[in-house]
């Protein structure tokens, strides 16, 4: 976390070196930012760094436990609606119309984010990286939990399982299927921040919500809505599978009587 020595920097060059590393950060792979990078666009000596973050690490630990979240944070407070009001649908379709609003409105943060849910091999990463995807799908499971005790959802689902699946196929997925829709690349707003502003409000908003009905309409349990409750899943909470039947015997042909010679 930041030393006493960068929280007491001016405003303007604290926040000049936050911005050249989330810059670093979302365009390049953790190995491959470079402290050196960042303090040479700074015009910082590279040994002033380390009198404001420990290691690389620390400041990118940094920036996605407090300066992201605080970010996003503020940029919802902006936007009508509360993010986690409601029932699971609803809260679902929040977080991702928010995602994808985030996406198109900060999409460097928004790729610094992705990429720290992401599963690495890096043993040095793999901690924080962790600590955050597990924080992310227990809130989602203990939501969905709470869901199914409200019918809301069919009681058989494991919520531990259909946490991960609305993980990656609408909080991850959902921005990546608006991108491809809208022809966009992340790394091209990155490079030109203004082309997210310019997709159609409207036109990505109905794409979430056509694709969250897929969702709903397999795990909506059935008293909720009467075309709402869709066809089974193929899975459900881990439960004892029953023994086989016996295969039966095979029939035995009798064996024809001699001819009398």
């Amino acid at each position: 976390m930041p030393k006493p020595t960068f929280l007491n920097l001016p405003d303007e060059k604290r926040l000049r070196i936050t911005e050249l590393a989330i810059d670093e950060f979302s365009t390049y792979p953790y190995r491959q930012a470079s402290l050196s990078r960042i303090v040479s666009r700074a015009g910082i000596a590279k040994g002033s760094m380390y009198q404001y973050f420990d290691n690389k690490l620390d400041l990118y630990h940094w920036l996605l436990v407090d300066e992201l979240p605080r970010r996003r944070e503020a940029w919802q407070a902006g936007r009508e609606g509360q993010v986690g009001r409601g029932g699971l649908f609803e809260t679902v379709e929040q977080r991702a119309l928010a995602a994808v609003g985030f996406l198109l409105a900060h999409p460097r943060l928004a790729r610094l984010a992705t990429t720290a849910m992401e599963p690495t091999t890096d043993a040095e990463l793999r901690p924080l990286h962790e600590e955050l995807r597990r924080e992310e799908l227990s809130g989602l499971t203990q939501a969905i939990r709470d869901a199914q005790g409200r019918g809301e959802v069919r009681e058989e689902l494991d919520a531990d399982a259909l946490a991960h699946m609305i993980e990656a196929l609408v909080l991850r997925g959902i921005p990546e299927a608006v991108l491809a829709h809208t022809r966009l690349d992340v790394h091209e707003l990155i490079a030109e921040p203004t082309r997210g502003q310019q997709v159609d409000e409207e036109s990505w908003r109905s794409l979430v919500r056509q694709s969250l009905d897929l969702i709903r309409s397999g795990i909506t349990a059935a008293s909720v809505g009467d075309d709402e409750a869709g066809a089974p899943l193929g899975w459900s909470s881990p439960a004892k599978t029953p023994a086989p039947a016996p295969a039966p015997a095979p029939e035995v042909s009798p064996v024809p009587e001699a001819a009398p010679r």
